[in-house]
């Protein structure tokens, strides 16, 4: 039950002690000082035991390793160590009412929340016309990752290679778009190609000095996880889930018909009467039972 996760812990802590080691995922119910807390109970089980902070979408976790958050650099380096003063928040941002401008790259913000005080000029990459692109600006239509190379850092650290399937006109990568602007803007940004890019991350954010002929072949490559303590701006607050299903998570998940067409009971349906059907073998089924709408 959501607040009582400890309370639940501490009725399995012989059952999970007597393991020989143990592997605690946790959402976004676990954060801030809570987080600290679950690591206390691990190291008082006694066993070797590893965390895995579950994120929304693929690719979450290499968007940090390199920079995507406001007060760290690529690598998790601390802003002020270039010099530099941290950088705005995800609320923040949408709430100025001094930016002049404000791009949004595959998000959709004002599905959840409104845009606030900022009067920015209002550039949108998307694939849809979401509720945040029909505010916009301008909205450039960009290839999904289907249609676009590179790769991914999943949220146990490997990165994996992602190929494009299919060549399509009138759309162009998140990746193009910034550099054909740059281009324009005469800023030189260096090559925009995806086996480019990776080379640069791999040489200059820790942890991803990894061997760049085994990603391109399609074998996954683990990144060396950082030890020690990491100066950063601790705001609890932002840290909220999607709230997406097992079959509509992400962009494409929401505008396809037939994903949306699968029923599931997330969350509190869960609490509706459950009927035991016995099994010739023994063994036991629930099934659900449902309300007609």
């Amino acid at each position: 039950e959501f607040g009582r996760e400890f309370e639940a812990l501490e009725n399995f802590r012989a059952k999970l002690a007597a393991e020989p080691e143990l592997v605690i995922l946790f959402g976004a119910a676990i954060k801030g000082e809570a987080v600290g807390r679950l690591v206390a109970f691990g190291d008082s089980l006694g066993i070797p035991v590893k965390y895995v902070c579950l994120v929304d979408y693929s690719n979450s976790r290499g968007s940090y390793d390199i920079g995507l958050l406001p007060d760290l650099m690529p690598g998790y380096h601390n802003i002020r160590e270039a010099g530099l003063e941290p950088g705005l928040n995800y609320d923040q941002m949408l709430a100025d009412p001094t930016l002049d401008a404000l791009w949004i790259v595959g998000s959709n913000p004002l599905s959840r929340q409104p845009l606030g005080a900022t009067n920015a000029f209002l550039v949108v990459n998307d694939m849809f016309l979401t509720e945040t692109a029909r505010r916009a600006d301008v909205v450039f239509p960009v290839a999904s990752a289907y249609e676009k190379s590179g790769t991914a850092t999943n949220v146990t650290g490997e990165v994996q290679k992602v190929s494009r399937g299919a060549r399509t006109m009138g759309t162009k990568s998140d990746l193009e778009i910034l550099f054909l602007l740059a281009k324009e803007m005469r800023e030189n940004l260096g090559s925009a190609k995806p086996d480019d890019v990776l080379r640069e991350i791999s040489t200059s954010v820790r942890g991803y000095n990894f061997s760049i002929p085994l990603v391109q072949t399609g074998s996954p490559a683990t990144t060396m996880p950082l030890n020690g303590r990491i100066e950063f701006q601790s705001n609890p607050d932002l840290v909220r889930s999607a709230g997406n299903t097992l079959y509509t998570s992400g962009t494409l998940g929401r505008y396809s018909k037939m994903l949306n067409c699968v029923l599931e009971a997330p969350g509190e349906l869960y609490r509706d009467p459950l009927k035991k059907i016995g099994m010739r073998d023994g063994s036991v089924l629930l099934e659900t039972q449902t309300k007609e709408q």
